[in-house]
């Protein structure tokens, strides 16, 4: 009876591993040493049979490749007849009158396998028949055959209540497939995971179709957070075309849900611990944060597993070809990316996941498209403009020889890529069935997209007017070409931007009003087909105040308002024009100023804050608020305004940028004072104010501190850590924050929330099928391998946006300063601006001259002057304020040509420049010419406004 037993086992054994052609064998040695055992020995032999019928009637592995959520293939069903000697024996079997448990548990058994038999045969009224009275209660043994049977019948229950339209009860038994999954922490045999991915399959899609009513959010997530599970533990191809098929419906469901508002994560926010800390009006902002942190890790987890599967199918085509899958990939990948957002680590990985793509698609304008706005929002323009030639040739909008002169890397087309020789043949047949007879092209909403971002990083990041021009000509050329006149609204819009900031940059005085003109008519007749869009009244206002016609930009600006009150630039823009004299309105523009400070409350909050457009036009606006405060209600509550503003100033974190020890810039953590800006206290310029002792101890602490720094990053870092600009420009903070970092603290951002490990939901039951999604062993697709890395070219203009702006701080209240006499506290403050940055800010060394000119030494005023032409030598302020400074001294030739140079050039709107250039026609008595400009110089001087509106972005952040 002991040999019997273990026969027993070992039978059991075999139908766990579906070693079928052991059971034979073992069936015939257990009915020897126990002639009782009829019901296990005929059950396993009809099992046998079943299976071996079964193996006949193998699939293909790509004849789901098709399914769809509301069409599923059905597999191939045995014929009612052949099977009835099976269900024959097996009905035998269950007639033993033994009435002891073990043999009621083999009698259970022995019924499921004839289900089994109706299922396969496609009687599934028979099969619920069958199967309804069985497993009322869950087994209590969670292994051997008789747990994999529970699983079977729960399976054949549920696609058997799906396939006879019993909506609701096959919703329900699908559930239990899910309970039963959840159940069970390691699903690796075989019997389990291939029956659990049956019925998983079939539920996810039945969950996603039309057909299905009543299926919620939650239950459809889990049918979703199921399946992958059961998928984890097996290799790639496994079942490799159901996979990709469910992955791609369930990402697509995945985003539906989060842009519906109705996604639900793995474990409430409400029974995290942090949530208990907060009160409710925390709440709702913290649960936002967490939402989004699960979905983004969820969503990405499915898109890298949608990855594997298909390049594990796809091979670099042939020329001529493309690879449908894989386009089809990249397009739901860019479009989620969008809603996941990203840090820059996160964006670095889009790219690597854009160049794989490459590898497997014969330069595929797709693909280049998507990789030149994941180069944009990432910041690396240069490698953006090679991208966007690239894109250009491939659709024919650019020669090859421009694109040659601009590209330092060949196209894929121009180089032998080999296909590896592994490439089994039945996935290149797979491939085959997914090419379309036509592939589909790039729309001209895709090219134009392309060039008006390509418009916008040249303006607004890059200052190249002229290539700028040429992509919005491009984009009218499209338009035109291909009619479509959805998108001539924002054609001429862009066209109408890039003239203005060409003309804003030309020094040509003949062709500056010529490109005024055009960007005016582009403008008005982006207006006339749109009459809805605040874009282009705020573009439009711009224009018009550039070109002097404040009434009228008054007019388009308050249009823009009303459309969007709460774009910043629009508030800023109109607070310039009322401080313009012909408006005579200097009350108005602060209560102008005060209103557009309020609608952007939310712009600059408690916590720290990065750097961005918003938050640097915020800053702004607040420095224009103070000189207006400090003209209309005097220097006192100016310095509260001021102190205000260094506030705000002080939340904002930016990127830090280090040199490693080959001088190479680098991203990094951490460092201190005003050396992370890698300003140099003393040079060849020479310096205002003697160098702090604080400054050596800092970089002696900042190279100390990179050195430990460099060695315990973990290149797995999912985020970068920022600098706090407060702390930078902080000596106290300096000498007692050694060592801080610029991460968030608090609970309550959702900056912090969004990359916090999840360390409470590892002990959580409810997240087992979460969990081999979100597994820290396996990374997502975004995770970059480089934890260092050179930084992008948005972080370096970052860098010397962040000085500018601390510069102009300094220089802000040095000028309040100056205007009340205080001379001492003028040269202190200018020598604060420069120790932020004196080699780029000319700004600095043309009001170090204005006070020498107020002491009467006129000889250092032209050097400061001069100097200040160094670091710009096009600089208007300086030039006009040397000339002055000659003019005073009786160099009245000197002055002439400095003026006539600057007002033909960039100064041509600069009152001072005429007055000065008139002064010095009167002195030589040329009564026309002196006429001439001062009328002009009253006329430019009735248009000014207390900043210049180029300190105003061209394109407005949506």
């Amino acid at each position: 009876m002991t040999l019997a037993i273990v026969i027993e086992k070992d039978i059991d054994l075999a139908r766990c591993q579906s070693n079928w052609q052991a059971i034979p064998e073992l069936a015939r040695k257990f009915k020897k040493h126990n002639p009782n055992g009829i019901v296990l020995q005929q059950s396993t032999l009809a099992e046998c049979s079943l299976n071996q019928l079964l193996s006949q009637k193998q699939e293909s592995k790509h004849a789901f490749m098709n399914d769809t959520p509301d069409q599923v293939t059905l597999s191939s069903r045995i014929d009612p007849n052949v099977l009835k000697p099976i269900q024959q024996q097996l009905s035998f079997a269950a007639t033993d009158n033994d009435g002891s448990p073990e043999t009621k548990s083999y009698i259970q058994m022995s019924k499921v396998i004839l289900a089994q038999t109706y299922f396969f045969s496609g009687e599934y009224l028979k099969t619920i028949r069958v199967l309804l009275p069985l497993y009322q209660q869950r087994p209590e043994v969670n292994s051997g055959y008789a747990y994999v049977l529970h699983l079977q019948a729960i399976v054949m229950k549920a696609i058997s209540f799906e396939l006879l339209n019993e909506n609701e009860k096959a919703l329900e038994s699908f559930n239990d497939i899910v309970t039963f999954v959840n159940g069970n922490p390691n699903l690796v045999e075989c019997g389990l995971v291939e029956w659990a991915e049956k019925g998983l399959y079939r539920a996810t899609l039945f969950a996603l179709s039309d057909r299905c009513k009543k299926a919620n959010v939650p239950q459809t997530m889990n049918f979703v957070r199921a399946y992958q599970k059961t998928c984890s533990s097996q290799s790639t191809m496994w079942r490799i075309y159901k996979r990709l098929v469910v992955t791609r419906y369930s990402s697509e469901y995945l985003a539906e849900i989060y842009q519906a508002g109705t996604y639900l994560p793995p474990v409430d926010y409400k029974l995290t611990e942090e949530a208990n800390q907060l009160s409710e009006s925390q709440y709702s902002m913290a649960r936002e944060a967490y939402n989004h942190q699960l979905f983004s890790i969820e969503i990405m987890q499915l898109h890298t597993v949608y990855e594997k599967l298909v390049f594990a199918i796809t091979h670099f085509p042939e020329s001529g070809q493309v690879n449908p899958l894989m386009i089809d990939f990249i397009e739901r990948f860019a479009k989620d990316f969008d809603l996941v957002g990203g840090t820059e680590a996160e964006k670095r990985g889009f790219v690597e996941v854009l160049n794989r793509a490459s590898l497997r698609t014969f330069n595929s304008a797709c693909v280049t498209r998507h990789l030149f706005h994941a180069l944009v929002k990432l910041g690396d323009f240069e490698e953006a403009e090679l991208a966007l030639r690239t894109y250009l040739y491939l659709e024919g909008l650019e020669s090859k020889s421009l694109m040659d002169s601009s590209r330092t890397t060949a196209l894929a087309s121009d180089r032998d890529i080999p296909v590896p020789d592994c490439q089994v043949e039945n996935l290149e047949i797979g491939q085959n069935k997914f090419q379309e007879t036509q592939p589909g092209q790039e729309t001209a909403e895709n090219k134009i997209g392309v060039l008006t971002a390509a418009v916008k990083m040249y303006c607004q990041e890059l200052a190249k007017g002229t290539e700028a021009v040429a992509m919005a000509e491009l984009a009218y050329a499209v338009y035109n070409e291909e009619k479509c006149h959805e998108f001539g609204a924002q054609v001429y819009r862009i066209l109408g931007v890039s003239f203005g900031f060409l003309a804003s940059q030309t020094f040509d005085k003949e062709c500056r009003p010529e490109y005024h003109e055009k960007a005016l008519r582009a403008l008005r007749k982006s207006l006339e087909l749109d009459t809805q869009c605040w874009e282009t009244y705020y573009q439009l206002a711009l224009q018009l105040a550039e070109m002097r016609d404040i009434l009228k930009a008054v007019t388009m600006v308050s249009q823009s308002l009303q459309l969007n009150p709460s774009h910043l630039a629009s508030w800023h823009l109109l607070t310039l024009l009322c401080t313009c004299p012909i408006k005579e309105s200097m009350d108005q523009a602060v209560k102008t100023c005060e209103l557009g400070l309020g609608e952007s409350h939310t712009v600059i909050k408690d916590s720290w804050i990065d750097f961005s457009e918003d938050v640097s036009q915020y800053v702004l606006l607040q420095m224009t608020y103070t000189l207006l405060v400090s003209r209309v209600y005097g220097a006192e509550q100016a310095s509260v305004a001021q102190e205000s503003l260094f506030q705000t100033f002080g939340k904002i974190l930016v990127p830090e940028l280090i040199a490693d020890s080959t001088s190479n810039l680098l991203h990094e953590s951490i460092s201190q004072g005003n050396a992370r800006y890698g300003m140099v206290l003393s040079g060849s310029l020479g310096n205002i104010v003697e160098p702090s002792p604080v400054s050596n101890s800092v970089n002696r602490a900042r190279s100390t501190s990179n050195a430990s720094t460099f060695t315990a990053r973990s290149v797995s870092s999912f985020t970068g850590r920022k600098l706090h600009l407060a702390e930078m420009f902080d000596t106290a903070s300096v000498k007692s924050g050694q060592g801080k970092s610029g991460s968030k603290p608090s609970l309550l951002d959702p900056k912090s929330l969004l990359r916090k490990d999840m360390s409470y939901a590892g002990t959580t039951g409810s997240l087992g099928s979460f969990q081999s999604i979100a597994s820290s062993t396996h990374p997502t697709l975004l995770e970059n391998a480089d934890g260092l890395c050179r930084p992008t070219t948005l972080a370096k203009l970052q860098h010397q946006r962040s000085c500018k702006m601390l510069c102009d701080l300094w220089l802000l209240s040095a000028e309040s300063f100056l205007q009340h006499g205080k001379i001492d506290e003028a040269l202190k403050a200018v020598g604060e601006a420069e120790n932020v940055d004196w080699t780029t800010h000319a700004g600095v060394w043309c009001l170090l001259g204005r006070i020498r000119l107020v002491q009467k030494q006129y000889k250092k005023a032209i050097v400061a002057f001069e100097k200040g032409l160094v670091t710009k030598p096009n600089d208007v302020e300086c030039r006009v304020w040397l000339a002055k400074t000659h003019l005073d001294l009786g160099d009245v030739e000197i002055a002439e040509g400095i003026l006539e140079n600057v007002t033909l050039e960039n100064g041509w709107d600069n009152s001072l420049a005429w007055f000065y250039l008139g002064e010095i026609y009167r002195m030589t008595d040329r009564t026309e010419r002196t006429k001439h400009c001062f009328f002009y110089a009253l006329e430019l001087e009735s248009t000014t406004p207390v900043q210049s509106f180029t300190i105003l972005p061209r394109f407005a952040n949506s």
